[in-house]
């Protein structure tokens, strides 16, 4: 049975007992901010948990994506853990528990799946007999196949009723499969809480019944919940009957591409077959991460991205790839997943580009890591270091990505050794970082003043669609973290209304600013957020006292809101010419809708020329001019998906979402505000071309009054110039080309000058030149001189027939500038540039560097320019004595 027949069995199975079907959350939890990523099915159910959630549901089954890295060095050595897997569940919100739970998961095993009864084996918590029951005496497992365990194994979360957290919790049971005596550690007494691999934990029933307390009591909830997960991948290796999760279906043709790439074979060599299994496990979940809107970067989700790259091409390199190789597993991995992922199929091409764009810039980094080991080993060569400390060896891994097993052969090879002891400190403490970055930041449920508000209100209903104004009650204030009853004058304060007209930030609009006024307060609206289903209205209360309860007027800023109104209509215009003029891959990757401007991201891996700047600048302009009618329609997600929608990267969509259509060409799901015709946009001028991250790139633009007084200003500016130059417009860049060629003739005549005035010079510094043992020490103040002037010099000064050291000096724009210069001779006997220019730059409180011949220092400290040179006079005699006498 495949891993798409198992998903779909165990959906129907569930629907089948009451269920609703309900989709996975995005990796990127939505409005939740103690997760960096989705973790687990239970996630965007939280609130309903908890009796808070606005879902009209009891019951309900998901096949959730998920992404953990807790266990990240167990990826690939072990038979069964994943970074990015899915998990299976069903949820009961206070409806059924445990005898149910319990019954219909034995049945789904049984008679769904077949899985023979002597291969099940189950687990409880030491301290919930009632599950122990219902599993010997209603389901009448031999007792010999139940386990108790402590709350380390048995209890969610784990170790909650001794260490916390507060909040919802309780005991789980889970259900192994027994691979047989021939699998794992052979010990008769083997059991499921052996790590050996023996048993396989396929199902995790979680019965959510208490609520723990600051001081350790497990008082009992309302409501008790279920919440079960099933590993798709760990099913799926049980039904097939393969020895790893690695093995089945989804898995095994991506570890055969990888040994066609790299003409190895998985089996051969047990070292192969775990850098293939990271590479296929690491390379599926960046892909996911993409299509889930995470791009690699260098913080937060960013960061987790980039190091599971990383690693997989560290992997390939171990396996001998010194090219980019993981892009040419995004096509077979999105055809193993379209069926149930078509998004990873539809956007294979732009998932492919970021991660080929990333594994280019890390090989150039590595090839970086080649250089610094050879500094490296060149230093320790000099300070006579027989071992490379672990801080080092750490910084070559993590910063270029240099494997520890080949920066230990490559330093053995030379003679070196590395401190392995340091290294592992270093790792330690990445894991750590590495942990606490991708599990959840703070409490398992909401403990800030939001969970206390959604336990008195479901969510603001957002009227701003239709109208600019309404009446509303107050149904909480938030002043910094804390609710609180009221608020008077000249307090800042956060508002929750039970319904308003205010767009709260998302979707890239910014919030809306307006008033909230009763006949004795006054509030100023400054900005507006949305926060899960809440609209925070963020101001200052200009009069009088504001009460929770109370009722106000709230009324927005029409003119502000027309102007962001206008711009964002012009991004859905912006975004199909994009598509059309440069390809269908430049999908929108983020945006930002102001009054003032627009600012909008898309995919895209290389910059856009002049021409095809103004090419989309008028294709925009045409499609504003052609007035097309811009409607709203309101529509099942599968309907806007079929009327050919845009859905745009990562973004999480209800069941009903809006679909934007501007008159026969653009069509996408947005809930943001917008005109009715694209002539309300008025022009739109670009304003700015960038790159934000690999493969992503920006414009900035504007549209109607804007565009026009950015217009205006330019002729000011053209117009002062006219007058500067004493041209009128037609002349203006002739004249202004014959200045910059007076002014560049000017350049070459001072130029020549210069050198006239260096050349005579030459000869009296030659003649000043001090003998030390054959060689002649030049050190000479040469004032306004620039370092390129200098560096001139002292070339010239190097044509003499004897082995010469030269230090010269100046001052210039405040700052001294010494060069330091030696003749080959004098290099090749150790005598260092580099080495003397930084001793120098101490006297004048700066820094210095360079190459064995020529070298630069600087500073700001004028006054000892003067003793900088004598000092380097100083240390050209000691090193001469030493190294040449």
């Amino acid at each position: 049975m495949n891993t798409g027949e198992i998903r779909n069995k165990f959906l129907t199975f569930f629907e089948k007992k009451s269920h609703v079907i309900w989709p996975g959350d995005s990796l990127v939890p939505q409005g939740d901010a103690t997760l960096l990523f989705t973790g687990a099915g239970m996630n965007q159910f939280k609130d309903m948990f908890l009796g808070k959630g606005r879902l009209n549901i009891k019951r309900a089954t998901t096949c959730q994506k998920c992404l953990r890295t807790g266990d990240l060095e167990n990826v690939g050595r072990t038979a069964s853990h994943h970074t990015f897997f899915e998990m299976l569940g069903n949820f009961s919100f206070g409806d059924y528990f445990k005898r149910e739970t319990i019954a219909w998961a034995w049945e789904f095993l049984v008679q769904e799946l077949r899985l023979p009864e002597e291969k099940l084996f189950v687990s409880v918590y030491k301290d919930d007999p009632e599950s122990y029951e219902i599993w010997e005496k209603h389901i009448r497992i031999l007792k010999s196949k139940i386990y108790s365990y402590g709350e380390n194994d048995n209890f969610w979360p784990a170790n909650a009723p001794a260490q916390g957290p507060n909040g919802p919790c309780g005991p789980c049971s889970e259900i192994f499969y027994d691979q047989g005596a021939g699998v794992g550690c052979g010990r008769e007494e083997c059991e499921p809480a052996c790590d050996c691999d023996r048993f396989v934990e396929i199902w995790n029933l979680v019965f959510t019944q208490f609520d723990r307390k600051e001081d350790g009591r497990l008082e009992p909830l309302p409501n008790k919940n279920v919440d079960t997960g099933m590993g798709l991948e760990r099913m799926a290796r049980v039904m097939q009957g393969v020895p790893t999760n690695f093995d089945i279906d989804i898995f095994a043709p991506v570890i055969k591409s990888i040994e066609d790439i790299t003409h190895l074979r998985y089996h051969d060599k047990k070292e192969n077959a775990v850098c293939m299994r990271r590479i296929a496990d690491h390379v599926k979940a960046s892909i996911f991460c993409i299509a889930d809107g995470v791009l690699p970067g260098n913080e937060g989700r960013g960061y987790v991205e980039r190091r599971l790259l990383r690693r997989a091409i560290r992997d390939g390199a171990q396996l001998g790839l010194k090219e980019c190789f993981l892009y040419k597993l995004v096509p077979i991995i999105s055809d193993l997943m379209q069926d149930y992922y078509p998004d990873i199929k539809q956007r294979r091409e732009n998932i492919a580009r970021i991660i080929k764009s990333e594994e280019e810039k890390f090989l150039e980094t590595l090839e970086l890591g080649t250089v610094r080991l050879k500094e490296l080993m060149d230093t320790m060569q000099k300070n006579k270091i027989k071992e490379l400390p672990g801080k080092e060896a750490f910084k070559l891994y993590d910063t270029y990505g240099f494997p520890l097993d080949m920066t230990e052969l490559i330093l053995k090879e030379h003679g070196f050794s590395m401190d392995s002891a340091g290294v592992e400190v270093e790792l330690k403490r990445q894991r750590m970082q590495a942990r606490s970055s991708s599990s959840m930041t703070g409490q398992v449920f909401d403990a800030g003043f939001l969970g206390k508000i959604k336990e008195i209100s479901k969510g603001t209903t957002f009227l701003g669609y239709e109208k600019d104004s309404c009446r509303a009650r107050i149904i909480a204030i938030v002043q910094g973290d804390y609710l609180i009853e009221k608020a008077e004058a000249g307090s800042e304060v956060s508002i929750v209304l039970d319904q308003t007209p205010f767009y709260g930030e998302s979707g890239g609009q910014i919030g809306d600013t307006g008033i909230l006024e009763s006949e004795g307060s006054h509030i100023c609206i400054t900005d507006t957020k949305k926060n899960d289903s809440f609209i925070i209205h963020i101001g200052k209360i200009t009069k009088g006292i504001v009460r929770t309860g109370d009722m106000i007027d709230a009324r927005i800023d029409t003119h502000r809101r027309g102007l962001i109104k206008r711009n964002h209509t012009a991004t859905h215009v912006l975004h199909w010419v994009l598509r059309n003029v440069i390809g269908r891959h430049a999908e929108q990757a983020g945006s930002m809708v102001s009054p003032d401007r627009l600012r909008f991201d898309f995919h895209h891996f290389s910059s856009l020329t002049k021409e095809e700047i103004n090419r989309i600048e008028d294709l925009v302009n045409e499609k504003i001019m052609e007035n097309a009618l811009v409607s709203v329609k309101e529509q099942t997600l599968q309907e806007a998906r079929n009327a050919g929608a845009v859905a745009l990267f990562g973004e999480k969509y209800e069941e009903r979402v809006r679909m934007v259509s501007i008159g026969d060409f653009s069509k996408e799901l947005c809930g943001g505000t917008h005109i009715n015709n694209t002539g309300e946009i008025g022009p739109f001028r670009i304003v700015g071309e960038s790159s934000v991250a690999a493969g992503i790139r920006r414009i900035e633009a504007i549209t109607g009054i804007s565009a026009l007084t950015r217009d205006r200003e330019k002729e000011e500016i053209v117009q002062e110039l006219c007058g500067i130059l004493n041209a009128c417009e037609e002349d203006l860049s002739s004249k202004t080309q014959e200045l910059l060629n007076e002014v560049k003739k000017l350049h070459k005549e001072l130029h020549k000058q210069k050198q006239k005035e260096l050349l005579e010079k030459i000869d009296s510094l030659s003649v000043t030149a001090k003998e030390v043992s054959g060689v002649n020490i030049i050190t000479k103040r040469i004032d306004n001189a620039s370092a390129d002037d200098m560096r001139r010099t002292a070339d010239m000064l190097m044509k003499s027939e004897k082995e010469t050291a030269v230090a010269l000096g100046s001052v210039l724009n405040g700052r001294v500038i010494v060069i330091i210069s030696l003749s080959t001779g004098l290099a090749s006997r150790g005598l260092h540039a580099g080495s003397i220019s930084k001793e120098v730059a101490k006297i004048v409180g700066g820094g210095g560097g360079g190459r064995p011949e020529m070298a630069q220092a600087g500073g700001q400290v004028v006054g000892k320019l003067d003793e900088a040179l004598d000092f380097a006079e100083m240390l050209f005699s000691k090193e001469i004595l030493q190294k040449v006498s």
